[in-house]
């Protein structure tokens, strides 16, 4: 089958020799970053009540810019701002720019659900004490030129491609195609007992629901396949695993309709079942500066210029 995107896949040697670690970045910590950039826009589109495809676009741009920009030289915070600020033009969300700061000033707080409860004082996390997330003008100012000149960086380094192709209406089509998207036999016969699964409205709905979980669960893996995959392929993997998931019966080789190998199936159900690399039970907490260790299962991740530095360096040193 003749691809009908455009943009080029990864090789998996430029992930394996990415800029960042050749510029002296190991790359467990370069998988934390991507991870927590991840997770940080994530929960800012949620905050902003930005769709799904507007996140995902984001976070591809983001994945798709450190493959030819370094860390050191383009720092993981005005990076993840401005490939937000980028991907909501681009998907016809646009947002002022002061929203989005705001919006960021407020996760890297004290007072944010991603600041770790062990460092902030009770009276510092309530939402209400605004002055730990207040942007002043001039820091506004600032931040605003930072915004825009890493957008113009980021526009340069993928030579104004930014096309991002997404696999959420891919899978929902497949699934139509399927016939698991209706309560109805289509023939005139009822379903077979074995099939009953098949023509549950309420496990549809949840199969629906799980299918696009995996899709998102898959942009946070170190792996990054939707860097390395084509999205038809993304949508299969992500159908295939939540049918599992919910006992859905579905033909014998459907993956092969839309022209996806068994073995590309298989690799994408291990990624996706791998999830991140920090495992569920554990915690990310997200800092702009510090040094920090392990604690209680998870850990705090600090994604300054400086403290990404004094990190590296300390793996380096290990």
């Amino acid at each position: 089958m003749v691809s009908i995107f455009s943009t080029p896949l990864a090789k998996p040697a430029q992930l394996a020799s990415s800029p960042s670690q050749l510029a002296g970045i190991p790359e467990p910590l370069e998988q934390k970053l991507r991870l927590v950039a991840a997770r940080l826009l994530q929960a800012a589109g949620a905050l902003i009540q930005l769709p799904q495809p507007t996140i995902a676009t984001a976070i591809v741009l983001l994945q798709r810019f450190y493959l030819t920009t370094a860390l050191p030289t383009s720092p993981l915070l005005p990076t993840c701002l401005a490939a937000l600020f980028l991907a909501c033009k681009l998907t016809e969300r646009p947002q002022k720019p002061r929203d989005l700061i705001n919006v960021f000033k407020y996760l890297l707080s004290p007072a944010s659900p991603l600041h770790p409860p062990h460092l902030s004082k009770s009276s510092d996390s309530s939402p209400s004490n605004r002055d730990l997330y207040y942007v002043s003008e001039g820091d506004y100012t600032a931040l605003r030129s930072l915004l825009l000149a890493t957008e113009a960086q980021i526009l340069r380094a993928l030579g104004f491609d930014t096309t991002v192709h997404l696999p959420y209406t891919l899978a929902f089509n497949y699934l139509q195609s399927l016939g698991v998207l209706t309560h109805k036999s289509p023939t005139t016969a009822p379903p077979p007992a074995d099939e009953e699964a098949l023509f549950n409205p309420l496990q549809n709905e949840k199969l629906v629901a799980s299918t696009f979980a995996y899709l998102t669960d898959m942009l946070s893996s170190p792996s990054q396949p939707y860097l390395t995959h084509h999205p038809h392929e993304l949508a299969v993997a992500g159908i295939y695993m939540a049918a599992r998931d919910h006992g859905v019966k579905l033909p014998e080789r459907w993956w092969e309709v839309w022209d996806v190998e068994r073995e590309t199936l298989g690799f994408l159900v291990v990624v996706g079942r791998g999830g991140t690399y920090i495992s569920s039970s554990g915690k990310i907490w997200i800092v702009e500066e510090g040094t920090f260790e392990e604690r209680d299962g998870g850990g705090v991740v600090a994604i300054g210029r400086d403290s990404v530095a004094q990190e590296a360096l300390r793996l380096l040193a290990e």
